[in-house]
């Protein structure tokens, strides 16, 4: 198993270091295309741009300059230099500056019709950024914004400018009232689609490679967990089968115990009756043998109820007297609500009372406080029983899967204590062969509700037939 495991990790490390090969190279192939994409894209925008300049000044952003010129006229008289407020002053005009900017500009509809007439990707989205604002008249001066000393505003983190948008070209622009500088951006949709067809072939070889030695290593811990899984499985059957043997064992030294008492040698009712418990749980004895014998079948699902028809007050009567007896010393209190309507159900008796044990006992063991456990029994049409206690309790995620094999509560005090999860795995697994349903009712520090729904006459009372 040792070999096995540092087989495993030596694999891992070397798909580890190929996976990270691959991805290097992977990432440095496409950081290429994209800043050959950039470098293309942004010389053919810049041409654009020459392009659209010759044929008029400031072509694209005449109307946005117009409506800027009037817009400092009005803000102006606004700005009082003793008001504290000046720096919120400055950031509402650059905003209202860069929103006139995004809406009276034409520059991307000019440039969208030379991207056509180029034939080339047309699908862009464009940013504008101001980067120097001033505006004047006859009497004053106002220093807006400049990028390099007002830096710490938020204006440039409202932008949104990502990283892989492309400056294509800077404008400076002096009219009688205002002075402004303005960094335009592009970004063009596609973008990533176009590069990566690109660098679509080294993907392939990439992806094909790892797929390669994923699976080979897949392969190969499957095989290793599927060995570990049978061992794990057989220490799992050892423990269990010790688990299920001290019941009753622990039970009958209880009882003869108590019969080396010298108080109780007097008592012959007392002795009659303890004697009565070893009977019984010696016989339990033999019958959980007999179940762990059959307990391969379970795994294969091929296990057969021995199913007769059952007298309910002795039964569940013993099975809390016996549960009294294996919890004498750990100050459990047992209250017992019976209403018997139908006095028998057709059961197995060894298969109930192994689950019904498991509720009980689970009961108290998972319990920081002195156990009190209600046992309900009702019986008309169907056979309904639940187990309450004052225990830790279950979280809600956990409740999803206390039924799972081998699943245990990893929070509170449960890691503590010792078992296998298997016991409410068993316990649905027989109430689901009785043809009934398995609920559970709990909150974390606020104790436990299990309730059993079981058919009295054998069958499902929710399914026909």
């Amino acid at each position: 198993m040792k070999k096995n495991l540092t087989i495993l990790i030596l694999s891992a490390l070397a798909i580890l270091i190929v996976v990270g090969i691959e991805i290097f190279l992977v990432t440095r192939i496409y950081r290429l295309e994209t800043e050959k994409f950039d470098y293309r894209y942004r010389e053919i925008l810049q041409k654009g741009l020459a392009y659209i300049d010759k044929r008029g000044d400031n072509r694209g952003l005449a109307s946005a300059y117009y409506f800027l010129n009037g817009q400092s006229l009005k803000v102006l008289p606004l700005y009082i230099p003793e008001s504290s407020d000046t720096v919120k002053f400055k950031e509402v005009v650059l905003k209202g500056f860069h929103k006139t900017l995004v809406q009276k500009q034409n520059l991307d509809s000019l440039l969208t019709g030379y991207l056509k007439k180029m034939k080339v990707e047309t699908t862009f989205q464009s940013n504008f950024s101001i980067t120097n604002l001033v505006l004047f008249d006859n009497q004053k001066v106002v220093k807006v914004f400049n990028k390099v000393s007002d830096s710490a505003w938020t204006y440039p983190d409202t932008l949104n400018i990502r990283l892989n948008q492309i400056p294509v070209n800077h404008y400076s622009y002096y009219a009688d009232h205002f002075e402004i500088g303005i960094d335009y951006y592009v970004d063009f949709n596609n973008k990533k689609s176009i590069v990566l067809k690109e660098v679509a072939g080294s993907l392939l070889i990439a992806f094909l490679a790892l797929a390669a030695v994923s699976l080979i290593f897949l392969f190969s811990m499957r095989n290793l967990m599927e060995e570990r899984r049978l061992s794990q499985l057989k220490t799992d059957f050892i423990n269990n089968m010790t688990h299920e043997l001290k019941t009753p064992l622990s039970t009958i030294s209880i009882a003869t115990r108590t019969l080396e008492n010298d108080t109780i040698l007097d008592d012959r009712a007392k002795i009659k009756e303890t004697v009565s418990v070893i009977r019984r749980q010696n016989r339990q004895l033999t019958k959980q043998i007999n179940h762990l014998l059959e307990i391969s079948m379970w795994e294969r699902k091929q296990f057969s109820l021995d199913r007769r028809m059952l007298d309910l007050e002795p039964f569940f009567f013993g099975l809390a007297e016996a549960f009294r007896w294996e919890c004498n010393e750990k100050q459990c209190k047992l209250e017992e609500r019976f209403t018997f309507i139908t006095k028998t159900a057709y059961l197995d008796e060894v298969q109930m009372t192994v689950a019904l044990h498991n509720l009980l006992i689970n009961a108290v063991k998972y319990n920081s406080q002195d156990p009190e456990v209600i046992l309900e029994v009702s019986c008309d049409d169907r056979l309904r029983i639940s187990v309450t206690d004052n225990g830790i309790g279950i979280g809600k995620e956990d409740q999803k899967h206390i039924f799972d094999k081998f699943y245990r509560v990893s929070t509170g005090n449960v890691h503590k204590v010792k078992g296998l999860g298997l016991g409410l795995f068993y316990v649905k697994q027989i109430v689901e062969a009785h043809g009934g349903s398995i609920d559970v009712s709990s909150r974390p520090g606020k104790g436990s509700t299990f309730t059993l729904i079981l058919p009295v006459h054998g069958k499902n009372q929710n399914s026909p037939g």
